[in-house]
């Protein structure tokens, strides 16, 4: 009979648990976003592509790695100086972003950073841009999805003439 209640107790409170790591949206990579290609439009289109992937994140266990970085290059010399570009990846909702660090707003006399997320089989393009007169700040595009498919990121920097910043990285 003590078994029984045992059994019952813990029973109760890891419903309790789960229910409360729901509503709190405390989902494990197990109860990850299901992201996938919308019916008829393989490596064209997904209920993930065009996501903030902070937003994202929470629902696919906030596993976002970097799998690929460069310092953009200065157009002029091709000095790598510039600000880091990273391509982005969650392995449980496999969706990719570029992130942007070091970036710059636009302002009264620069065209400022843009980073960019491409995926190759349609050619689909997320772009973001940092806040106006914003200075070192980090930036990332919203996802596209990439499963069966590749993508890759990049950014492009104008301080003023003479003085822009380009580059990519390796896909994935």
């Amino acid at each position: 009979m003590q078994r029984v209640r045992v059994k019952a107790l813990v029973s109760a409170l890891t419903l309790t648990a789960a229910t409360g790591a729901v509503w709190l949206g405390l989902a494990t990579p197990a109860q990850a976003a299901t992201c996938s290609w919308y019916s008829g439009q393989t490596g064209t289109s997904s209920n993930c592509d065009n996501k903030d992937p902070d937003v994202l994140a929470a629902s696919c266990g906030n596993d976002g790695q970097t799998l690929h970085s460069t310092r953009l290059k200065r157009s002029y010399d091709g000095v790598a100086d510039g600000p880091l570009l990273e391509l982005r990846y969650s392995p449980s909702c496999r969706t990719v972003w570029g992130r942007l660090t070091g970036a710059w707003g636009t302002d009264a006399d620069q065209g400022g950073c843009i980073v960019t997320v491409h995926r190759n089989s349609d050619g689909q393009e997320y772009s973001r841009r940092p806040a106006f007169g914003a200075t070192n700040a980090t930036v990332w595009s919203n996802t596209v999805y990439d499963a069966g498919v590749t993508a890759y990121v990049k950014a492009n920097c104008d301080t003023s003439p003479g003085y822009q910043y380009s580059g990519q990285t390796a896909g994935y």
